[in-house]
């Protein structure tokens, strides 16, 4: 079972630096690094991972959120892997690199991809919809910016996108994700055949939750995705992300985290995040085995 770990990250954290040393020994290790940090900072990892030149400058909520992972794809379709897994910086592994891989090998042939059947489908449609500007992607608008946006969406100001009406019926989930070789070349494949997909994307609003589901649920790969109609999409996709309890949110987790993620019996999760970075390192992969 051979595994492709693809990390789009910002900052070279103790996280970071666990995550690659629990995992580089008999995996590929793929670093997109966000194109606004110095790449030398993460010189100590080149002996042991690809740190990609085609790297972007990622900004929430845009299109480059898209790009810096189908970059990742790309790369990684040099490497005779069996499944990618898409992670953050902020991740860290739950199970040791050998447990990872025998449950791969035990479900192989599924897609482990979150798809979120609970949403209100109007709230999808609007990330792609229209042409945002901007002031949209600003998690902190100031007050012109958020009356601006909500007179948009009241007046229906807000300019159409001309590609929309060409769309599947759209899906949404978590950009984190693990999938297999061959849904990467269909992947690939689809969006080199149909480049109005991707351009329907380009002004879009947090569309990397979309993007990816879209193409896979309206394929026959759909039939392979892992526990569907699971409650928790982030648990399709095989992380643990803590989204209620606060106060950030997701909840930044720590020591008091540790008992409640081994507690989760609902779950196969092998990733979790975020990561509090000054956390017992030590501690951490001792509670959960990770040790080889």
């Amino acid at each position: 079972m051979n595994i492709c770990y693809g990390i789009i990250t910002h900052k070279n954290s103790n996280i970071l630096r666990n995550t690659i040393n629990l995992l580089y020994r008999d995996n590929d290790i793929i670093l997109h690094v966000d194109k606004k940090v110095d790449k030398a900072i993460f010189g100590e990892y080149k002996s042991v991972a690809d740190i990609m030149d085609n790297n972007v400058n990622v900004q929430w909520g845009t299109y480059s959120q898209i790009e810096s992972t189908l970059n990742i794809i790309k790369n990684a379709m040099k490497y005779n892997f069996d499944y990618l897994c898409i992670i953050s910086g902020d991740d860290m592994p739950l199970k040791s690199s050998t447990m990872i891989k025998e449950f791969f090998e035990r479900n192989k042939g599924k897609e482990f991809i979150g798809i979120d059947t609970g949403i209100n489908y109007n709230s999808i449609k609007n990330r792609v919809k229209y042409e945002h500007k901007g002031y949209h992607y600003k998690k902190n608008k100031n007050i012109l910016e958020k009356v601006a946006a909500k007179v948009q969406k009241e007046l229906s100001l807000q300019k159409k996108n001309n590609k929309f009406e060409l769309l599947p019926k759209l899906y949404k989930g978590p950009n984190w994700f693990c999938v297999s070789h061959e849904f990467c070349i269909y992947l690939l494949d689809y969006i080199e055949n149909n480049k109005w997909y991707e351009d329907a994307f380009k002004k879009s609003l947090c569309g990397d939750e979309v993007f990816f589901q879209t193409i896979i649920m309206n394929s026959k790969f759909k039939n392979r995705i892992y526990r569907l109609n699971e409650v928790d999409d982030n648990h399709m996709a095989l992380r643990y992300i803590d989204w209620k309890t606060g106060p950030e949110y997701p909840r930044l987790l720590d020591e008091n985290d540790f008992e409640k993620i081994k507690e989760d019996k609902n779950s196969d999760c092998i990733f979790a995040r975020k990561f509090n970075e000054n956390l017992d390192i030590n501690k951490f992969n001792n509670i959960f085995n990770l040790y080889e």
